[in-house]
């Protein structure tokens, strides 16, 4: 009962509050101090009249035996009464008696059947009260039954609703956790197209450099051609103030790689470009170096190169003679050793040792060192090399050369590639 009382009050007091209505009303409902009417059954039979014939029997022998005997004294007429009078008076008393007898009786089964009346009524009212209280109970039941099926319909509801409220928040947040990773997903990928943007200006800003350092070297070299002799130490000096210079704005370069470090680590791609540009700028120094410290020993065999090529190109093609022939073989060496040096620079190195190896191939030019041909004439026994010689020769286009009438000297003419001087 407490248990039903903790899960459903209402029920509890609405069953409380039945019970004592249903006892207010058999209180109140009924005049307990009026005495029931008898029940009529139908017609009651007294048996008078045999009452009466025993009573009046009984008077009678009672009388007689009073009498007096005859043979005894005769009393006085007036002091004996009338013998009809006398039995009249008993016959009287004798009625009136078996009538009092008659009303007593009548009475007592008239309080009897007042008395089981009365009874019945009770009892009547007794199973009147208790079919009230088990209707009130039964209600009460059912009542409480409703109640509890309420309640229960409400918390199953609750339940549902909560559940339809945590599957609601689970999907919210499964949704938020998607909406996240795509959003991160979606800023990782912007992260790296901008990662890939900066690699590809740095590469394109490196590829500037290469080819603006390759046309100051190319100036560099058509002015060295002119008078390598007469430079040599100047450019030895102006060649170490260089150094000094690209070895002050590495320098200051690594600092300031250094404090932006904290600052642009998205940005390493092109650092690292930066400092590979560099090292290529110093190997490339330092190739100029030992280039510059062979000057004099590559002028002298490029000259010598150059004079065996003009002869080997008079023979094959004899018919043909240099305009404006106040030139001589010696006056083209500085082109001869500016078109080496430049050949070289753009040379890709073949996989495998290549140091022995040489290639002769015939280039033609256009006016202003176009190259609109290569056909190799000589092999070096190795077609990567020989590949990489055409190649390069097409890609150091336009050569080095002179203009005016010195240019028909280039115009066609046997080129020798190794890939160091000798």
């Amino acid at each position: 009962m407490w248990a039903l009382y903790q899960r459903n009050r209402t029920a509890f007091w609405n069953s409380v509050g039945l019970h004592l209505a249903l006892l207010l009303l058999l209180l109140f409902g009924n005049d307990w101090l009026q005495r029931p009417q008898p029940v009529d059954t139908g017609p009651k039979v007294v048996d008078a009249t045999l009452v009466e014939d025993e009573v009046m029997a009984a008077r009678i022998a009672e009388w007689q035996a009073s009498a007096p005997v005859a043979g005894t004294e005769t009393p006085d007429p007036a002091e004996v009464p009338d013998e009809s009078e006398a039995e009249r008076q008993a016959v009287e008393q004798a009625r009136r008696e078996a009538a009092e007898e008659a009303r007593r009786q009548a009475e007592a089964e008239r309080q009897a059947a007042e008395r089981e009346a009365q009874r019945q009524a009770e009892a009547e009212a007794r199973r009147r009260a208790e079919a009230a209280r088990r209707e009130a109970e039964r209600q009460a039941a059912e009542q409480a039954r409703r109640e509890a099926e309420e309640a229960a319909r409400r918390q199953a509801e609750a339940e549902r609703q909560a559940a339809e409220r945590e599957a609601q928040r689970q999907a919210e947040a499964e949704a938020r956790r998607r909406e996240a990773e795509r959003q991160a997903a979606e800023q990782a990928r912007r992260e790296a197209e901008e990662a890939a943007r900066r690699q590809a200006e740095a590469e394109a800003e490196r590829q500037a450099a290469e080819r603006e350092a390759q046309r100051q070297a190319e100036a560099e070299a058509r002015r060295r051609a002119e008078a390598v002799r007469r430079e040599a130490e100047r450019q030895a000096a102006e060649q170490a103030r260089r150094e000094a210079e690209e070895e002050a704005r590495r320098q200051a370069e690594a600092q300031r790689q250094a404090e932006e470090e904290a600052r642009r680590q998205a940005e390493a791609a092109r650092r690292e470009a930066e400092r590979q540009a560099a090292e290529q700028a110093r190997r490339e120094a330092e190739e100029e170096a030992r280039r510059q410290a062979e000057a004099e020993k590559r002028a002298r065999d490029e000259e010598a190169l150059q004079q065996a090529l003009a002869a080997e190109e008079a023979a094959v093609d004899a018919s043909r003679a240099p305009l404006g022939g106040s030139g001589s073989t010696a006056d083209l060496s500085p082109y001869v050793a500016a078109i080496q040096d430049h050949v070289r620079r753009v040379w890709i190195r073949p996989p495998g040792d290549a140091s022995d190896l040489e290639c002769l191939v015939r280039v033609r030019l256009e006016p202003g060192g176009e190259v609109i041909g290569v056909d190799p004439i000589q092999s070096s026994g190795d077609a990567a090399y020989d590949r990489s010689v055409v190649a390069a020769i097409n890609n150091a286009s336009p050569l080095p050369v002179p203009s005016g009438p010195e240019f028909d000297r280039f115009r066609r003419f046997r080129f020798r590639f190794t890939p160091t001087p000798r």
